[in-house]
């Protein structure tokens, strides 16, 4: 079957090819093509359909004989390390005798060409308060955070977006106690902390 709706394919593009522009060539074209696809059409066997399915067999199907087994408690597994996690911002921490956390100041500045993605990683503080958190920064950009962070001890990675030379860095750890603010310059090739 395919190869007679190929030959009549050619057929009908050799045709078109050497006819006229007149409307009475292409009218007389199209009907000898016409003719020529219904008597190809017409010598094709037809295909044989299947139309009687056989009938559902009578035999029973099998039955279960396995007896029901006890069930087995599964304990949950611990839950994730909490510091591996986003630390959420401006958090409130109240604990150790009454003592608050007034949150630490930090400015982070990109020294490099390209954008950079930061993220500082707070070990666990005296709150219990741990995890990390992000910040994509423009070329020679730097981003201020003014009390929105607990204080601790924090570690800065850092991934260079250059397109011709990506590269990371990394600095710290910084423990940040006070009001006074602590700076995280990033180089290509490492990240400087210079603070109180």
């Amino acid at each position: 079957m395919k190869q007679n709706v190929f030959i009549v394919t050619v057929i009908a593009l050799l045709l078109s090819a050497c006819v006229s522009a007149s409307g009475q060539a292409q009218a007389s074209e199209t009907a000898f093509v016409s003719t020529m696809i219904v008597g190809m059409m017409s010598a094709i066997p037809p295909v044989a359909t299947l139309t009687d399915t056989p009938a559902p067999s009578e035999t029973p199907l099998p039955t279960s004989t396995e007896t029901q087994q006890p069930l087995i408690e599964i304990s949950p597994t611990p839950s994730a390390d909490p510091c591996t996690g986003p630390l959420f911002a401006n958090p409130v921490a109240a604990s150790d005798a009454g003592k608050v956390d007034n949150g630490a100041s930090v400015l982070i500045k990109n020294t490099t060409k390209a954008s950079i993605t930061v993220s500082l990683y707070l070990s666990k503080n005296k709150f219990g308060q741990c995890g990390f958190v992000s910040y994509v920064i423009a070329p020679s950009q730097s981003v201020s955070i003014v009390n929105e962070l607990p204080s601790g001890c924090y570690s800065a990675f850092a991934y260079i977006n250059d397109p011709k030379k990506p590269s990371t860095a990394s600095g710290g750890p910084a423990c940040i106690t006070g009001p006074d603010k602590t700076t995280f310059t990033v180089y290509a090739d490492k990240i400087k902390v210079t603070g109180p």
